[in-house]
C-alpha cells in the first residue's frame, strides 16, 4: 500500500501513520526548543520562589534560577543563590520578583534609601555615611503605616516642660517589625552616625516617637 492510498483510505493504517507523523513533529519541536535553550546566551538570575514577609532570613527553598533577556536584567541583581541565602528581607516579597541587593537589610539598601538628592535644598538634612539603629517606639500603632524608604523625624519630649523635642530628622525607614520573629514595636532606621548615636542614647530612658516627614507626609 503506497502513501497516497494509506492517507485516503480510512482504517488503522491511516490512523497509525497520522499518529507517527504527529509524534515526529512534536519530537522535532521539542528538540528545537531544547537546542535553543542550550545555545541561548541570556543570563540566569535569582528570583524569589514564594511570597516572603519582611524580616525573614532567606533559605535555599526561597530562591530559584530563571533565565531572562540580558536587556531586562535590573541593576544589582543577584546571580547566585549563595549571595542571598542568610540575608534578611527588608520588605514583603512577592513570588517571582527578581532578587536584588537593596531588597535586603544591609549597606546596599541604606545606600539606595539615603543617596544624595540633587534637587534637595541646601538646608536638607545631611546624607551619609549612615548607620542603622533599631528604635523601640512608645506608640507602636504607627508602625503598620510605615514603609521602607519613608523619611521620618524622631521625637521625644523635654522632661521639664513636656514640649516636643526633635532628637533627629531626615531618617529613613529600613525595616519594620511586622513578623513574628521581630519585635512588633521596633522599627529599624538609617541615620547619619551622630544622629544615630543620639537616638540610641535617648532610647535608653526616654519614650520616642516618629513623625512622617517625607513625600508621603504630604
Amino acid at each position: 500500500m503506497n502513501l497516497k492510498t494509506t492517507l485516503t483510505t480510512p482504517g488503522w493504517h491511516r490512523t497509525l501513520l497520522l499518529r507517527r507523523t504527529i509524534a515526529a513533529i512534536l519530537l522535532l519541536a521539542a528538540g528545537i526548543l531544547f537546542t535553543g535553550s542550550i545555545l541561548s546566551t541570556d543570563p540566569r538570575v535569582v528570583v524569589f520562589s514564594r511570597d516572603i514577609p519582611a524580616g525573614t532570613e532567606i533559605t535555599a527553598q526561597d530562591l530559584e534560577l530563571q533565565q531572562i533577556p540580558s536587556d531586562l536584567v535590573p541593576d544589582q541583581v543577584i546571580r547566585t543563590p549563595e549571595e542571598a541565602i542568610g540575608r534578611i528581607t527588608a520588605s514583603s516579597i512577592t513570588a517571582g520578583e527578581w532578587v536584588t541587593a537593596p531588597r535586603f537589610v544591609g549597606t546596599e539598601l541604606v545606600s539606595s534609601l539615603t543617596e544624595d538628592d540633587p534637587t534637595a535644598p541646601p538646608t536638607a538634612p545631611p546624607t551619609g555615611p549612615f548607620n542603622m539603629v533599631p528604635l523601640k517606639l512608645a506608640d507602636p500603632s504607627i508602625i503598620p503605616l510605615l514603609l521602607p524608604g519613608d523619611t521620618i523625624s524622631v521625637i521625644s519630649h523635654q522632661p521639664d516642660t513636656g514640649l516636643p523635642a526633635t532628637i533627629a530628622s531626615g531618617g529613613k525607614v529600613v525595616l519594620v517589625g511586622d513578623t513574628a520573629a521581630a519585635d512588633p514595636s521596633t522599627v529599624l532606621i538609617a541615620l547619619p552616625q551622630a544622629d544615630a548615636d543620639a537616638v540610641a542614647a535617648a532610647s535608653l530612658n526616654t519614650p520616642l516617637a516618629v513623625v512622617l516627614t517625607g513625600d508621603r507626609a504630604g
